[in-house]
């Protein structure tokens, strides 16, 4: 954003914070309301739409007798003392809500949840979500919202696009592997299964109950919007090119992912076990939402309903398999969206979000 409107931007330990979530009436702004209700450092909380105005416990009825907030349709003058704004939109429309924010003057710091502000390159915009960007030259400045992984850039950035659920699975996933065999990787194979959440609230036939239940169906190959997404975050973080080859499927769950990556290697690695095992260990000691099993795969049950990323990893002569699992509308969207904020903040990365409880016991 412009020189001298960064004032609210700086990182720094702070006490409170006023946030305000735009779109609350979807998943991923549902959780977010959920979460920062509980987060110890909130002061306050505003709820926004751009279409409805409502009740929240009208919109949704399971924060009946929890929450009575009004959900107001957003004006940038009620966002003016917000210190943060979650973005939790379709694409295509948070990039015009920042533009008029900043051309009004107001800038609180951002968190998108959208893939309005996910790619450096321009043209990729138009290219895989056929709009054309309204604030182009802020691009270079945003920053990818893994806070495992972008931690010093979500510092000092004014705008965060949070990323994709399938990309956030996989990156985290393979990271402390590409720390210790980046010369030997000659590929991946993502394998990725997701619940229909990560479809949004939308009224298509095969999300319905009807359809889905017992039922599985592949709807996406390497053309998913995901996989550029990936690859240009494999070369601005660890600078590395290569092919990838993945494919999404729906299952009859609610949330949920379940990602199988397959990794080749130029050569036999299962040498290399320690070494590679005690990079995850390490990160998973660094960075506390991230949970590694050794070699026991992790299923579905110990994610939904928390911010975890658990992760198990075999060997087998040049190939690794991986498997990563997050709930996608928490790891993968709004949890990851408080723990950016955290991080911004000053805060430790695990407030509102350690004591999560999980959907299955």
């Amino acid at each position: 954003m412009e020189e001298g409107k960064q004032g609210k931007h700086s990182s720094g330990k702070r006490d409170s914070f006023t946030a305000a979530v735009v779109g609350v009436r979807g998943y991923t702004g549902a959780e977010i309301v959920k979460i920062l209700k509980n987060h110890p450092r909130l002061k306050r909380l505003k709820l926004f739409s751009t279409e409805v105005e409502d009740l929240i416990q009208e919109s949704i009825p399971s924060f009946r007798k929890i929450l009575d907030d009004k959900i107001e349709i957003l004006s940038y003058d009620k966002v003016s003392d917000c210190d943060v704004v979650f973005l939790c939109l379709e694409q295509a429309q948070a990039h015009k809500i920042v533009a008029s924010l900043i051309e009004k003057g107001v800038t609180p710091f951002i968190v998108d949840l959208s893939p309005d502000f996910r790619f450096k390159d321009i043209k990729k915009y138009k290219e895989i979500y056929k709009f054309d960007h309204a604030i182009p030259s802020l691009l270079s400045s945003v920053s990818y919202g893994i806070s495992e992984l972008w931690k010093e850039e979500i510092k000092n950035s004014a705008i965060v696009a949070n990323p994709g659920c399938y990309s956030n699975a996989f990156l985290l996933a393979v990271s402390p592997l590409i720390s210790v065999a980046r010369d030997k990787i000659q590929d991946f194979i993502i394998d990725a299964k997701s619940g229909v959440t990560g479809a949004g609230r939308k009224a298509l036939p095969h999300l319905t109950y009807g359809y889905l239940s017992e039922n599985m169906k592949v709807y996406a190959w390497v053309e998913h919007r995901h996989v550029p997404e990936i690859e240009e975050k494999l070369k601005e973080k660890f600078g590395i090119e290569k092919n990838i080859l993945f494919t999404a499927q729906l299952i009859p769950s609610k949330r949920g992912i379940l990602e199988t990556i397959w990794v080749r290697f130029s050569s036999d690695v299962s040498g290399m076990k320690n070494e590679i095992f005690d990079a995850y260990e390490k990160f998973s000691q660094q960075n506390f939402f991230f949970d590694f099993w050794g070699e026991e795969f992790p299923d579905l049950y110990s994610v939904v309903g928390t911010n975890f990323i658990r992760v198990g990893v075999r060997l087998h002569k040049n190939y690794a398999m991986i498997v990563s699992v997050i709930d996608n509308l928490i790891k993968g969207a709004s949890g990851q969206a408080v723990q950016n904020m955290n991080v911004k903040f000053g805060f430790s990365e695990t407030e509102g979000l350690e004591n999560l409880p999980p959907h299955f016991l």
